[in-house]
């Protein structure tokens, strides 16, 4: 066992935060991580835009005596969980839609996978709005979880920045 250099060493903190450059500056990934990185965020995708439009427990069948209204998530009847489980999986929706959009700039068809993209963010919205029975709520928590994955990985960018511009002056 000989000894080990500081560049196999694992730094858990700036292993979370080293992916911080724009796309177009990063190293170029290699073809198999990138692969896997591109299925792995379309079936976040997939999965959290379903799970959104098709909640657990699924709608309401019809209007009935006790306040339940057809087309409005079953779920729904549990105010905070659900509201829990719409932010939840609105931020993975918007991770897998970030990771996707970052992995594909600067390839061919990137603008035909951003349109569709952001189409997909404007179905999976308007499909919220409808299963929800207290839409205004719900629709403030939604707009402030959906960006919450790129506003956070910006804040981790500018902060890893001027980390990096402080070790690098003299003393």
């Amino acid at each position: 066992m000989g000894s080990t250099s500081n560049k196999t060493k694992i730094k858990p903190l700036q292993d979370i935060i080293l992916p911080t450059s724009p796309p177009w500056k990063t190293e170029k990934i290699t073809g198999d991580i990138r692969n896997v990185m591109l299925v792995g965020a379309a079936l976040i995708a997939t999965v959290t835009f379903q799970a959104g439009i098709t909640p657990p427990g699924g709608v309401w069948q019809s209007d009935d005596n006790q306040g339940h209204r057809a087309g409005h998530a079953v779920y729904s009847d549990q105010k905070i969980p659900f509201q829990i489980f719409l932010i939840c999986n609105t931020i993975a929706l918007t991770s897998s839609i970030f990771l996707l959009l970052c992995l594909t700039f600067g390839y061919p068809y990137f603008l035909e996978v951003l349109i569709a993209t952001i189409s997909m963010m404007g179905t999976y919205s308007s499909g919220i709005y409808c299963i929800t029975p207290y839409e205004s709520v719900s629709f403030r928590l939604i707009f402030v979880a959906a960006p919450a994955p790129i506003v956070i990985r910006f804040v981790i960018w500018v902060v890893a920045s001027a980390v990096r511009r402080l070790i690098r002056l003299p003393k």
